[in-house]
């Protein structure tokens, strides 16, 4: 049994690839976020939320997505690693689109919470995520590159773009 963490920069279609792994794998789909935010965008306690996800890793085998390793959690021998390393264009354009169908639509977030149009035009990183995902890219970036470069007891997938992507879940099926 062998879970699947797949991470990459907000934006780069973790979820979206992360629910299709457990749809095609007939696993468990966890989503950081979900466990992360609580009602009124607030953030879990770190502890806790170390604890939720440690609880769904002993339930049996999981897909998480999210950036996990800020989260205190560290993949087993032979869990798998799959990393969005999309250029920051497409991300940043993705996420634009996203959020802006997210603020018209007033979608339901986490814990009920929705995107405003007053973090589109914030200049503060932590409230505006495309900004957030702008700046962060090449950190995310740097950092996947090398946990998948020193994760040599995990099977490690770099995905580039979608069509790598689409690769991927076929050979899942």
């Amino acid at each position: 049994m062998k879970n699947y963490f797949v991470v990459g920069t907000s934006g780069s279609g973790k979820s979206t690839a992360a629910k299709e792994i457990a749809k095609l794998l007939s696993l468990k789909h966890v989503e950081i976020d979900d466990l992360l935010w609580l009602p009124n965008w607030t953030k879990r306690d770190p502890s806790e939320l170390q604890a939720l996800l440690q609880e769904e890793l002993t339930k049996g085998s999981v897909v998480i997505d999210g950036n996990y390793a800020s989260k205190g959690v560290s993949p087993s021998p032979g869990d798998v690693i799959v990393f969005l390393d999309y250029p920051r264009w497409l991300v940043i354009s993705r996420l634009i689109r996203r959020t802006l169908a997210r603020v018209i639509l007033r979608k339901d977030l986490w814990s009920g919470n929705r995107e405003e149009f007053r973090f589109l035009i914030s200049p503060d990183p932590e409230l505006n995520p495309i900004l957030f995902a702008y700046l962060t890219h090449g950190d995310r970036h740097s950092r996947y590159t090398k946990l998948i470069h020193d994760s040599t007891h995990t099977e490690n997938c770099t995905i580039k773009n979608p069509k790598q992507l689409r690769k991927l879940l076929g050979a899942l099926q």
